[in-house]
């Protein structure tokens, strides 16, 4: 059973990325329609970028560290998936295993700087209850039925609901990546063959893998969208005009 879940895990995952794909350009002509892309590309007229959502160096690094990581461990990953480019298989295991690692700390980095930088920004990403009221009308603002949204935190309740879950699939990606690496030492408690637990630790692995191409792909158009002068201070390190309000 299980080998089949793992033989049909990216076939329906690839079904999902086009179908979103498509979503993702009937919002864009969307965009269009509406005259938000020509308010905001053409006239200029983007969202200020004001002091509390600015990004300081220290969050711009581990944002690029963080993106260059996810980009290299999923193509990598791949690689070693479908035993792509086979004789450079063991270069391939040796960069993902080290992309790892470097993904890991930077994670502990980024706890550690929410808590202890200059902006405290841990309480950007707690959810209370006026961002789950808000989730209506961040909803509608997407589906071009509300002009704007109340901009109740520095982020929205659905980016704060998938930045939480992006560092909590990432601990569990990390476990289930270790598992495979060495099942004897952390599989041996489960009540089923080697073979079979490394099958399911390599679905839930995969599964989490695909989350992150389909939240990459919708994070990157959003960011693009929505917040392009901060799209460009990430990016290419060009700074805003930031206001005070």
């Amino acid at each position: 059973m299980i080998a089949q879940v793992n033989q049909s895990i990216d076939k329906w995952a690839l079904i999902l990325y086009l179908l979103t794909l498509f979503g993702l350009f009937f919002h864009f002509l969307g965009n269009i329609f509406t005259g938000r892309f020509k308010d905001r590309f053409i006239l200029g007229n983007h969202k200020k970028v004001t002091k509390e959502v600015y990004l300081l160096p220290p969050v711009r690094l581990m944002h690029w560290v963080h993106l260059v990581s996810i980009l290299f461990l999923i193509l990598t990953g791949f690689f070693i998936r479908y035993k792509l480019f086979e004789p450079f298989l063991e270069l391939w295991k040796r960069h993902h295993y080290c992309f790892m690692i470097l993904i890991l700390v930077n994670l502990i980095a980024r706890f550690i700087y929410a808590f202890l930088g200059k902006t405290k920004s841990y309480k950007d990403f707690a959810i209370g209850i006026k961002d789950i009221l808000n989730t209506p009308q961040v909803i509608l603002y997407y589906l071009f039925l509300r002009d704007h949204y109340e901009h109740v935190a520095k982020y929205a309740s659905l980016q704060k609901l998938t930045y939480n879950m992006f560092w909590i699939l990432l601990i569990g990606q990390g476990m289930t990546g270790v598992a495979i690496l060495a099942p004897e030492a952390c599989l041996g408690w489960l009540h089923m063959s080697i073979e079979t637990s490394v099958l399911w630790m390599r679905a839930v692995h995969t599964g989490i893998t695909w989350f992150y191409i389909l939240a990459t792909t919708i994070h990157v158009y959003l960011s693009f969208m929505e917040g392009y002068p901060l799209l460009k201070l990430i990016l290419l390190n060009i700074e805003p005009e930031v206001i005070e309000e």
